[in-house]
């Protein structure tokens, strides 16, 4: 017999997850983009950039769950309410990408926006010429097509292969930037994500082709990304001489400001107005788990998520310190810890006194012999438990995966961090 499927949420009088650590929308999303709490600073110094007419280039970066998608979306939803476009959905940049697919990907965020808007900001030429060159770029078509008033033939293409001259996309962009802006009489906001997936090497040339582009009339450009794109940056100087500012960096929430933020998203995912809700953690969990992640949200709500649904099957559980300890140290066991080698342990037993650790320290603290520790972290990478943070020259820098954190969690006083045996 199969397990039944239920909501588990709703014995909390729930509608679903208050825990869920996807990013508040621009527009719709079941917590409202209202959710929002603290970075009063930071977002003055934001809409202030966009509020400068004209463009604008900037990057905001900060470690990985901090709320840095949630912070730019808070920041478009306020210019969106005073007449700026943007585009719903941020623009996830891809490791392969060039200038073609930026350009292309860009059209098509705007594109998906603008139609279902109902004053639409693009002219009604426009608009079919840009459905036009979204429509070939999907398909594949043959010889003697004249595209969209370009001037040009073009032999048979394959799916998503380039078919029309970059510096023609480039002329398109500018002509769609410009018919929105005449329209709406605002600039336009641009925002991209997942650059700490491009390597080092393709950032520079994705970016260095790009650099004209970036300084569209009347675009701000949001660049998202890790503290290393904030190192690649300023790596290129002929790109960073063009940015507007000085990158927005964002550190972790205020224990205070994590607490409003839970309350929020309880009241916001509850059932109905008329019916209460079970707070499912008692105040200490949060105070542990802020210690053990420093305040970083993401981990904190993936944490308090992961609990509940591992150990709630006909009523709900209030988790205490003894509880989520228990039950979030026993998941680690079952999915990171089962049939690794012994010493592949050991390796992770000392990364995990480390917020970043190299091979070299790793093999001195263990015993181990370097060439033995590269295989140790490879299957331990394998596993999922560490992740490479950063390169520096020939040296590794890695991580353990946020979850390896569990084995430091105590069912005692929340202040003592010992890592039991295994």
């Amino acid at each position: 017999m199969e397990p039944m499927l239920s909501n588990i949420w709703e014995l909390y009088g729930l509608k679903e997850n208050p825990f869920s650590t996807t990013p508040l929308l621009v527009k719709g999303g079941t917590l409202p983009i209202e959710s929002f709490v603290g970075r009063k600073e930071l977002l003055k110094r934001l809409l202030r950039i966009f509020g400068s007419k004209g463009g604008s280039r900037v990057l905001v970066c900060g470690d990985t769950g901090v709320g840095k998608t949630t912070f730019v979306n808070y920041a478009r939803n306020h210019a969106w309410q005073n007449g700026f476009f943007t585009p719903f959905k941020e623009i996830g940049i891809q490791p392969n990408w060039d200038a073609d697919h930026f350009i292309l990907n860009t059209l098509a965020g705007i594109h998906a926006t603008a139609k279902i808007l109902k004053d639409r900001p693009l002219s009604d030429d426009i608009l079919k010429k840009l459905e036009t060159l979204l429509e070939i770029r999907n398909k594949d078509f043959d010889a003697g097509v004249s595209i969209m008033g370009f001037g040009a033939n073009y032999g048979q293409q394959t799916r998503g292969g380039s078919f029309l001259p970059t510096t023609a996309l480039e002329a398109f962009f500018a002509e769609v930037i410009a018919d929105i802006a005449k329209n709406t009489e605002k600039d336009v906001i641009l925002h991209y994500n997942n650059l700490e997936l491009l390597p080092e090497n393709n950032i520079t040339k994705l970016f260095n082709s790009l650099r004209d582009l970036l300084q569209t009339q009347s675009v701000h450009y949001v660049f998202v990304g890790n503290l290393t794109v904030k190192s690649a940056f300023s790596n290129m100087p002929r790109v960073s001489s063009i940015m507007t500012d000085t990158p927005i960096m964002l550190g972790n929430l205020q224990k205070e400001e994590i607490e409003k933020i839970l309350l929020i998203r309880m009241d916001k995912t509850r059932i109905g107005a008329d019916f209460n809700y079970v707070l499912p953690y008692k105040p200490e969990v949060l105070e542990t788990l802020y210690e053990l992640y420093e305040g970083n949200i993401r981990d904190i709500l993936n944490s308090l998520s992961t609990a509940i649904t591992e150990i709630v099957k006909e009523k709900p559980v209030v988790l205490d310190r003894t509880l989520i300890a228990q039950t979030l140290k026993t998941v680690v066991e079952r999915r990171y810890l089962t049939d690794l080698q012994p010493r592949a342990k050991d390796v992770l037993i000392e990364a995990i006194k480390h917020s970043e650790v190299t091979n070299s320290e790793l093999a001195k603290n263990t015993k181990i012999a370097r060439t033995n520790i590269s295989n140790y972290l490879k299957q331990l990478e394998t596993k999922g438990c560490i992740n490479l943070r950063r390169k520096e020259g020939k040296e590794k820098y890695w991580a353990i995966d946020p979850k390896i954190k569990w084995l430091l969690l105590t069912e005692g006083d929340a202040n003592q961090k010992t890592i039991t045996d295994y």
